[in-house]
């Protein structure tokens, strides 16, 4: 997906929306002061964000006085505003993404691995020459299956990063340490590759046009309407019963 730099969302600058939901996204649920330090707005100017940004379907509602990112919303949080490319600055993005992947899943340090990729957007319209980005979609685990071991590394992790300089934002960011450690190498900082989490943005990318290049491939489950229910054969009582 990509966004024009000079446009607007929600009756506000699109890149500061995006930078805005790229900090949220992470935070479940989060409140009006969390909005407020995320858009750099000041006190008692979050309120009319909110409601804009509802109004566009990019968050919701998360209980009282709480609020969440939606779908749509981690969609912007990941758009390009970047230059179009040629679809061989593209290629060669992808290879070297790729590469990245391959590195990941075979070096001991990454304590996540890559299970799926699919591609989907632009580049897989051959009619397009000049592509706004790769839109890729990456499903992360954990390499170590135990949970509690797994849980205990990604601590140690978290801890070492820490001493580095590294300061997490919250304590969902320190739990998923081993998800985001990869999930950045793999955006390597390059403008080309907008990057998407599998499990948030599924449904999304089944249902357009779209490639798995690693991982089996799925399908959207789809859902029948439930329709009007017979009605029950009304059980004949007995001639002689009383009721």
């Amino acid at each position: 997906m990509r966004i024009d730099p000079k446009g607007t969302v929600a009756g506000r600058p699109a890149l500061l929306v995006r930078q805005t939901l790229r900090h949220l996204r992470t935070r479940l649920p989060w409140g009006l002061s969390e909005l407020e330090s995320a858009a750099s707005v000041e006190a008692g100017e979050g309120r009319a964000l909110i409601k804009a940004l509802s109004a566009e379907g990019l968050i919701e509602a998360a209980g009282r006085n709480a609020w969440k990112v939606t779908q749509a919303g981690q969609t912007l949080s990941s758009a390009t505003a970047a230059k179009r490319v040629t679809r061989a600055t593209a290629q060669r993005a992808l290879h070297q993404f790729l590469g990245r992947v391959e590195q990941v899943n075979n070096d001991p340090y990454f304590l996540g691995k890559v299970t799926r990729v699919v591609l989907f957007g632009s580049m897989l319209k051959p009619a397009v020459e000049r592509l706004s980005d790769v839109d890729l979609a990456i499903e992360v685990a954990s390499k170590d299956a135990d949970f509690d071991r797994a849980r205990v590394k990604n601590y140690e992790r978290a801890e070492e990063l820490a001493t580095r300089g590294h300061r997490f934002l919250n304590f969902l960011e320190q739990e998923g340490c081993w998800y985001w450690e990869v999930f950045r190498f793999l955006k390597g900082q390059s403008r080309v590759i907008a990057l998407a989490d599998y499990s948030v943005e599924k449904t999304l990318v089944l249902t357009v046009p779209h490639r798995f290049l690693i991982g089996q491939p799925e399908q959207v489950a789809v859902q029948s309407a439930p329709g009007t229910p017979e009605p029950r054969a009304r059980k004949r009582l007995p001639r002689d019963c009383p009721f």
